[in-house]
């Protein structure tokens, strides 16, 4: 070691020994300094007597300055961080005030602007101090990255898209992070601490159990697929990666990575499937596979080469098969990917080497190809798909038959156009078009010649269309155009006449020449509604109103078609039901021996009683039956009971009589119609020939082949076969020659005027003539007054049938009328009308000059309808009830709420109440309703005093502020039917 020195007071000291202590100074000089290098660590001292601060040689390295440093203290505390300063001062003022030492970490800035970190120790002696500055930079950076690094991880693992976890040497969960908890839909409580082996598929536990004591042996990391259970049973696809976790080279765990790969699995599967199942396939259906690494094409199986039509896409720039205007937009999505992430299903455009543009359906995948990143994608060419979508683009707004716009493009555009038609304070139309007795053409000569008439009569309405006209077909026969800008009705009319004008051109088809008709309903925004519901509505209300004035006409929208077109369709729905329901009945018109008044014969003329609208006419609903389809069970159910209701009359020992039943033209048509009518008969034991089966001429059109081989069938039969309406067809002379007919009818309306009309005369006379020379039995319908009887019984008519000796009767009423064999005249035995007591509990005010009112139904049946009101007439009032004019039929129900708004005496008034009694006037044309109110008590007190003022006005004239109609209502109301009816 060397020698050690003990030196005593005035000893004095040789020269060598002075250099040789020297030397040793020097000696632990320079260990001293390279200590303080090699810790980094400087010294410093201060002088309190001189002020001054010295340094060692690492605090100028410390401090990054050249020179040597002698500066008084407060100096010395530039050097410090500005942020750290005045700490650092303060913290030296207290130590040195109580002379005790300290260790405190600051920052210091070095002369080139660079910060490093510092540990300063301090003492404190009686005339100054010493400290040492250790540089912490670098351990202070080494604690900086370490947490750094510990929240990398921590964030790694708890917001890892995939699952991350770790195992003890057992299989239990010691740590799990969230993405494990949602692939298998199982909490963190009820995963920790249980075992992997409860989530895993039995089937492939034991290979997972493998791969983990495998990881456990050899220490290594594992990779491997197994299947794993949700919670709820589903299986679940994974990808694990098992790693070992070594501390101080003892095994003491395992870490595990899990990725679901279900999809990516299912999407394999069916790629695989898709290219066995369409290997054979042309190109647009096969899949294509590639991988691209630096915009160029490193592989590409065959089918993506005969896909886009080359060789080789091999070092083929990959944007230059990707349309350029799809570029962008692809380049920024795969630039966003990460490794494993992918990309499904889009779609873009490619072109093919010849410049031809495809559409493609792409899965891009980003992923390391030979280390390199690189994208994996599959290519299914979608061409026709694409063009088969736009073909149901199209379909979905057009009608496949008639290729016009369909009812769904109708409701979209119509929608749109009331919008700009309210913008721009326009008007619109809308018209419903009906082909007239289209079911027929259906029946008689099968759905392809009714589906070409449909085409045809499409093409011929597209092109009789102008500017701001649209066609539309809503289904079946119905079509519908839309009219903007319209400026009047006129203009409508007139368009309406010219589609009327169409169905009278030339319908050839399948050698066929069809004769068709046509219906339309009118409603105009905003008069009819401003909205599609609405419009469309009324227009059908009109429609059913055009229907129902003999067809081939078209009918504008009045709020006076509200109830009528109401009342057809609740009679439409209830139809179907009324059969089951037993609604319908039978009465008998009889028939009569023009010389001996005997009855021969009777009419079976179907009656039905409906809940809701009483006695309905047959006018109202055979039109109905005859569209829907529901006449032909309803013939025969007329046929059945006026078979049976015969029978029971011979049984009772009556005289014996034929009775009538209308056929319609379904019912001659129908499938086994024979074989019907001979169970009918055979069933009721009728004989044959006390059977009558009514025709009309209409029948015949188109038909004329089927409906005379019926006939000749019924002769065989004995079944006897009348004409009815005859006269008012086509081709009447013509079918008495080729028909064997019994019996013609000859239609009322050419009675009405048989004393008044020479030419009704004459034509009368010429029919009997000429049925007279056939052999053929005649009746005549609609025989009302004697005068008509006389005129017929002179010109040797062979039977008469009318109100001029009975009304269709009820079966019981008619017995009694056989009983006594001969009829006498019962037109002064017409139905007597009731006497209607006033039964108000108040007094009531007759209104010579009645007062308008808007009528609608308020309530049906318990429920609120909306409807339109129609004009009536009200001739007397009073606070409990009212009488009214109209020339709808209403039924008197209690269930049918009437509302009545009206002004009495500058008063608006809305009264609700239902009708307690009805009558019929002006032969059915005008009907007179009395209505109860449905009234509050004082409601009722202030109507009483209000009608006493109407009563003192109306004695002084007409009063003031009153909904007052000056002329006769009853004039009024058929001049309104008559205008509807052109």
């Amino acid at each position: 070691m060397g020698k050690k020195y003990n030196i005593k007071k005035d000893e004095i000291l040789t020269t060598n020994d002075k250099e040789e202590l020297i030397e040793i100074l020097k000696r632990k000089d320079k260990s001293f300094e390279l200590a303080q290098k090699i810790a980094n660590v400087g010294y410093w001292e201060y002088d309190q007597l001189l002020d001054k601060v010295s340094w060692s040689k690492q605090m100028f390295v410390i401090h990054g300055i050249d020179n040597d440093l002698t500066v008084k203290l407060e100096e010395i505390f530039n050097f410090k961080h500005p942020d750290d300063r005045k700490r650092v001062f303060e913290t030296f003022s207290l130590s040195d005030e109580a002379k005790t030492p300290y260790e405190i970490e600051y920052r210091i800035v070095r002369p080139n602007g660079e910060v490093r970190y510092v540990v300063e120790s301090t003492e404190f002696f009686s005339n100054g101090a010493l400290g040492t500055i250790q540089d912490i930079t670098e351990n202070k950076n080494l604690r900086l990255q370490l947490i750094e690094e510990q929240q990398y991880y921590k964030s790694l693992f708890e917001n890892n898209p995939d699952a991350v976890f770790s195992f003890d040497l057992h299989g239990n969960f010691l740590s799990c992070n969230s993405a494990l908890q949602d692939m298998f839909g199982y909490s963190k409580e009820e995963l920790l601490n249980g075992n992997f082996e409860h989530l895993i598929e039995i089937g492939y536990l034991q290979k997972t159990q493998d791969h983990f004591m495998k990881t456990i042996r050899m220490r290594l990391p594992q990779n491997y697929e197994t299947t794993g259970i949700h919670k709820n049973g589903e299986c679940i696809d994974l990808y694990i990666t098992n790693i070992p976790i070594i501390i101080n080279n003892e095994l003491v765990g395992v870490y595990g990575i899990a990725k679901n790969i279900t999809e990516k699995k299912e999407m394999g599967r069916l790629i695989l499937e898709t290219e066995t199942k369409y290997r054979s396939i042309v190109e647009e259906s096969a899949v294509g596979v590639f991988i691209v690494q630096n915009n160029l094409f490193v592989y590409t199986n065959p089918q993506l080469n005969r896909m886009l039509g080359f060789n080789s896409l091999i070092d083929v720039d990959a944007w230059e098969i990707i349309h350029p205007e799809d570029r962008e937009a692809i380049s920024s999505k795969i630039l966003k990917l990460s490794i494993e992430q992918s990309i499904r299903n889009i779609s873009h455009r490619g072109i093919k080497q010849d410049g031809t543009i495809i559409n493609c359906e792409v899965y891009y995948t980003r992923i390391l190809h030979n280390g390199k990143i690189a994208i994996l994608g599959t290519v299914l060419d979608i061409t026709e798909r694409k063009k088969t979508e736009e073909l149901n683009q199209y379909l979905a707004y057009h009608d496949y038959l008639t290729d016009l716009p369909n009812r769904r493009m109708f409701e979209e555009q119509l929608d749109k156009q009331l919008i700009l038609a309210q913008f721009y304070d326009k008007k619109l139309a809308v018209l419903l078009i009906d082909l007239d007795r289209f079911k027929i053409v259906n029946d008689t000569l099968g759905h392809s010649v009714g589906d070409a008439l449909l085409k045809q009569f499409a093409n011929k309405l597209k092109n009789c269309l102008g500017e701001g006209q649209t066609s539309y077909r809503l289904g079946g026969d119905e079509f519908c155009i839309v009219v903007t800008e319209v400026n009047n009705i006129h203009e409508i009319m007139s368009f309406s006449d010219k589609i009327n004008q169409i169905t009278k051109e030339e319908f050839i088809i399948k050698g066929y020449e069809l004769n068709i008709t046509a219906s339309i309903g009118i409603s105009m925004s905003p008069e009819d509604g401003s909205t599609l519901e609405t419009l469309l509505k009324n227009a059908d209300a009109a429609l059913y109103f055009s229907k129902s004035q003999g067809r081939d006409q078209a009918q504008c929208y009045s709020s006076s078609l509200n109830i009528e077109s109401f009342k057809k369709f609740t009679l439409s729905n209830d139809l179907r039901k009324a059969l089951d329901k037993n609604e319908f009945f039978l009465q008998y018109m009889p028939r009569v021996d023009t010389n001996t008044t005997e009855i021969l014969g009777a009419e079976a003329l179907i009656r039905w009683n409906h809940p809701d609208w009483g006695l309905v006419s047959p006018t109202d609903f055979i039109p109905i039956a005859e569209e829907t389809g529901l006449i032909v069970p309803i013939g025969e159910w007329v046929l059945r009971e006026a078979c049976k209701q015969n029978k029971q009359w011979q049984d009772m020992g009556l005289p014996p009589i034929t009775v009538s039943v209308n056929f319609s033209v379904q019912q001659l048509l129908k499938q086994n119609i024979l074989q019907s009518i001979d169970q009918i008969v055979e069933e009721s034991g009728i004989s044959p020939d006390r059977l009558e089966i009514e025709i009309t001429e209409s029948s015949f059109i188109s038909n004329e082949k089927e409906v005379i081989q019926l006939l000749v069938e019924l002769k065989k039969r004995k079944i006897k076969v009348s004409l009815d309406d005859f006269g008012t067809g086509y081709s009447s002379l013509y079918l008495l020659k080729r028909l064997a007919l019994d019996t013609i009818k000859i239609d009322k309306s050419f009675v009405e005027e048989i004393l008044t009309d020479p030419v009704n005369k004459s034509i009368i006379e010429c029919i009997l003539n000429l049925a007279k020379a056939l052999h053929i039995n005649v009746v005549t319908e609609g025989v009302e007054t004697a005068e008509q009887y006389a005129f017929l019984k002179e010109k040797k008519c062979n039977e008469i049938q009318g109100y001029y000796f009975s009304r269709p009767i009820d079966p019981e009423e008619f017995m009694h009328l056989l009983k006594n064999k001969l009829m006498i005249n019962q037109s002064s035995k017409t139905k007597q009308e009731k006497l209607i007591a006033n039964r108000r509990g108040y007094f009531r005010v007759n209104l010579k000059n009645p007062l308008v009112a808007g009528m609608t139904i308020s309530m049906f049946k318990g429920r609120r309808v909306d409807l339109g009101s129609t004009e009536v007439f009200i001739i007397n009032i009073g606070p409990s009830g009212l009488k009214f004019l109209m020339g709808v039929k209403l039924p008197v129900n209690d269930d049918i709420i009437l509302k009545f708004s009206t002004e009495i005496l500058n008063r608006a008034y809305e009264l609700h109440g239902n009708i307690a009694w009805s009558n019929e006037i002006e032969g059915g044309e005008v009907y007179e309703y009395g209505v109860q109110f449905h009234i509050e008590e004082n409601e009722q007190l202030e109507m009483v005093k209000n009608l006493n003022l109407l009563a003192i006005k109306i004695r002084e004239g007409v009063p003031p502020h009153t909904q007052i109609f000056v002329g006769d209502p009853v004039s009024r109301i058929k001049e309104q039917k008559k205008k509807l009816q052109k």
